[in-house]
């Protein structure tokens, strides 16, 4: 029975390690040895933007990797090692297997000392967000990546993830299962609502069209009778006959015009209604 939890927590354990994602970090670099700023400042600023990120994004979902993690997953053999370092940001995120990567420069603009930081989401190479700022000393480069990070490392949080769906019930736009489902429903309803409406249009329009040949051949037969009582004493049988037909199809055809005509409004009319 022991064994059995113990296995149990194991699997649990793998499935939270599986389902959060991984953030890679990489060092800050300089754009020029004449920049007058120290590896320790230098690895001071990238501990803060690393911090950072560790406090905007929830560590049960996002595992952001340390320096010592970076540096143990860097190739060993030296011409690995130095074709890595020579690559670009998302190919690093890559080979460490993150999810996303992010890394910084720091350059001279003038008098002004500038930093430079990219987010990259590493399966696509998809560019999520940047911080492009300048100051006059590293303290102030210290106060930007503060003041920039939460609102860069956001942008992870807002893309899309079927892990947050599972795990907190809400979708990537903040509704919750229900919420969406309600939407749906109502999207749904709406199309059937429209539909409908153009079906009871249909209707209506076929409904008149019938009827108003309804009303023609009634005319038509009413004409037709009048004719055929006015007809001369000195016409045959089968002339009377010929003209007694004309005027009885076209009653009937007036009769089967209204009623299908009749029943076509009526349908229409029931459509509006209840649907």
């Amino acid at each position: 029975m022991k064994y059995f939890k113990f296995l149990l927590m194991l699997l649990l354990v793998a499935n939270t390690v599986q389902a959060a994602k991984t953030l890679a970090v990489l060092e800050l670099i300089t754009s020029s040895e004449e920049i007058d700023i120290s590896i320790s400042e230098i690895r001071h600023l990238t501990d803060e933007f690393r911090n950072q990120a560790m406090q905007t994004l929830p560590s049960e979902n996002y595992t952001v990797l340390t320096r010592d993690n970076i540096l143990s997953l860097i190739p060993k053999d030296p011409k690995e090692a130095q074709r890595l370092s020579q690559s670009s940001a998302v190919e690093i995120g890559r080979v460490m297997n993150a999810e996303y990567v992010s890394q910084g420069n720091i350059g001279r603009f003038g008098e002004l000392l500038t930093i430079s930081i990219e987010l990259y989401e590493t399966k696509n190479g998809k560019l999520l967000g940047s911080i492009v700022m300048e100051s006059k000393d590293i303290i102030g480069l210290l106060a930007v990546i503060r003041e920039q990070s939460p609102g860069l490392f956001g942008k992870i949080k807002s893309e899309p993830d079927a892990n947050s769906l599972l795990t907190n019930g809400r979708t990537a736009e903040g509704r919750s299962f229900s919420e969406l489902k309600n939407v749906q429903n109502g999207e749904v309803a709406a199309k059937k609502s429209n539909a409908s409406f153009f079906v009871a249009i249909g209707l209506d329009v076929l409904g008149a069209a019938m009827f108003g040949y309804g009303i023609y051949q009634h005319i038509n037969s009413n004409k037709l009778y009048d004719d055929y009582k006015k007809m001369p004493q000195d016409y045959s049988d089968d002339e009377y006959d010929k003209a007694l037909k004309k005027a009885n199809d076209a009653q009937r055809q007036r009769n089967i015009g209204y009623s299908i005509g009749s029943a076509l409004l009526a349908t229409g009319i029931a459509v509006h209604i209840w649907f």
